[in-house]
Formats: C-alpha cells, structure tokens, sequence
C-alpha cells in the first residue's frame, strides 16, 4: 500500500472554487469511469469539474449518471488541452502509469496541476503530488468509497450507483478473490441510496451488440488449449473486427471464459489492432500474470488479471512468441 494523502490539506485546498479535471487509462472500464463520475458528482457541488477520458469508452457504460459530461480526448484535444491547463487539481484514477492516458500523457505530465493519484495496480508512478494506492484493494471504486469518506462526502445515489458498478465490473460480480468483508461491507452501505441492483446488471451485462456474438463465435473456434501447462488462448484478428462490425466493449469479459475449462487455470486474449495486439491475461490461482506480463510482453496489472501489447507482430509470429515464452518461464 501506498498512501500519503494529507486530507486535512484536501479539504483546505477544496474550500475554495477550482478547476478540477478527472481523467483515467485509455479505454476506460467500469471501475475507471464509475470511480471517476462518483468523484464527479461530489465535487461539481462546489467547483469547475470535468472528466476527460483518453478515447471512446463501452456503450454499456453510457447510461451512468453523469456520462453525458465526459469529454473525449481523442478528437477534442483543443479544447480538452485547454480545460487540463487551466486546471488547479487533477485527478488520476485506476492506473498507476501515465502512458495508460495515451496521447494524453504529455499534456497530464506538463500539466502545473496539483496531482492526486488514486489506484489498484501494482508499483505506481511517482508522478504525482498525493498517492493513494493499494493492488490488495479489489477496486479503485473501493478506494474512492474511502477516499469520498475522508473528505467528508455525503453519498447520494448518483454516486452510490457510480461506486456500485466500478466495484461490480473489476471483481467479476464480486466473484474474484481479492473481495474481502469490507468489499461487501461497501455494497451494503450503497445500497442505502435505494439503488437497483439488478438494473445496473441488466445494463451492463443485458444490452449487448450482436457483433458481440458474433465475435464470440470466432473466438471459442481459435480456442488454443495447453493441457501440460494448465493454458488456453482465445484470439481474434483486425479482419475479423471489420467484417462483425465491432465496437468498443464487444469483447470485454471474453479472456475469462477458457478459465471455466476443467484444469485451465490461465487464459490469454490476443485482439488485432492497426497498431498491434492487445493481450489480456487472466489466471486462477498462484499463477502470477502480472510478472509474466511484465516479463515479457509490455505490460502488468495484477497477480491474477494483467495485460499487455506486441507491435510489429503479425498473430501467428506472436503465438508462437506467446508458447515459447509460456514453456520457458513454467520452466524457470
């Protein structure tokens, strides 16, 4: 854990009107964007607040109280670069380094801005004034919920919802082991605000595009199984993307699904950009994808989440890399 955060010194600097910005990793997901708008509606109360996130985000997140507001960077960098340097206060939530903002990340780092960072992932960046990091805590919305505490926040519903669905979305439906007591403790507490629970799900998990379908069905044929190292991997090329129309948010979730197979206990997700594949890794267990994603493929996140990317790989050369490295490093 990671934390020096003088709240008394917050409070003092937030009893004042600023020009706040509230911003996250590239593709932001529901821990991201909940955690982000749940501090949104609390601090709108009182300043000049915007959320700017890197690029397009999940169609199955635009129903969140307060998306409507988000800016998207990519395609409004004018004026999004305006509002960043004419901030008083930034916030950085759920990444733990400033290249996760993308194309954002010159503008965040030469920002004069009081900096707070606030995350879930391993060996955070000492870019910031004020850190408040822990990779034990499930959800960055979990530690939203305690940071909105300490500076004396009166939840509401907006932002019960906000925190409910950051926390539901990166513990897989509090399914994951690092949910503890006080994960459910938190849930308890939102449900207070008369939030629908079971409405949230629908919208999150109930409103899918077909392309998602269709996408699946190509994934579970290029299924790759590794029987003697416990392994799967599921993969999907740019061409399919074109040819099933895909969108943002179509194939989140899809890296869990190998770990449903009897004695798999580690999935990879290989998905074919433009500029190079994108790697999702997830493991059950005492498998460290983390180190193994920073290892040797770019990357990092969590013991048994993480991700990565290869550029100037075509999908079979990275296969082939992704099976030797896996043989070597069980090996080690």
């Amino acid at each position: 854990m990671v934390s020096n955060i003088d709240y008394a010194f917050i409070q003092n600097f937030l009893s004042t009107k600023k020009n706040i910005v509230i911003t996250t990793h590239k593709t932001p997901d529901g821990d991201a964007l909940g955690s982000s708008l749940a501090l949104y509606h609390q601090l709108k109360k009182n300043h000049n607040v915007s959320v700017i996130v890197p690029n397009e985000y999940p169609h199955s997140l635009k129903w969140l109280p307060g998306s409507s507001s988000v800016l998207i960077y990519e395609g409004g960098e004018s004026i999004c670069n305006s509002i960043i340097h004419n901030a008083d206060l930034l916030f950085f939530l759920d990444f733990n380094k400033l290249y996760r903002t993308h194309t954002m990340c010159s503008v965040l780092e030469s920002s004069s801005a009081f900096k707070i960072m606030i995350d879930h992932h391993e060996e955070p960046d000492g870019c910031c004034d004020y850190i408040l990091s822990n990779s034990l805590v499930a959800s960055t919305a979990e530690l939203m919920y305690d940071f909105l505490k300490h500076i004396d926040c009166e939840l509401n519903q907006d932002i019960s919802v906000c925190l409910y669905t950051g926390i539901i979305t990166d513990t897989g439906s509090l399914r994951y082991p690092n949910v503890t007591r006080k994960t459910h403790e938190i849930i308890s507490d939102l449900m207070r605000f008369d939030i629908s629970h079971s409405d949230i799900h629908e919208k999150l998990y109930d409103s899918q595009n077909k392309s998602r379908l269709d996408l699946l069905r190509i994934c579970l044929q290029n299924l790759k199984l590794y029987n003697s190292q416990h392994a799967a991997l599921i993969f999907l090329m740019e061409s399919d993307l074109i040819d099933f129309n895909y969108q943002k948010g179509d194939t989140e979730g899809f890296v869990n699904l190998p770990l449903s197979l009897k004695h798999i206990t580690f999935s990879t997700f290989f998905i074919q950009f433009k500029d190079g594949i994108k790697i999702s890794f997830r493991s059950q267990g005492d498998f460290d994808v983390n180190s193994f994603a920073k290892l040797y493929f770019n990357g990092g996140g969590h013991k048994n989440a993480a991700g990565g990317f290869i550029d100037n790989k075509d999908m079979d050369s990275a296969i082939a890399y992704f099976e030797n490295t896996l043989k070597t490093h069980l090996e080690k």
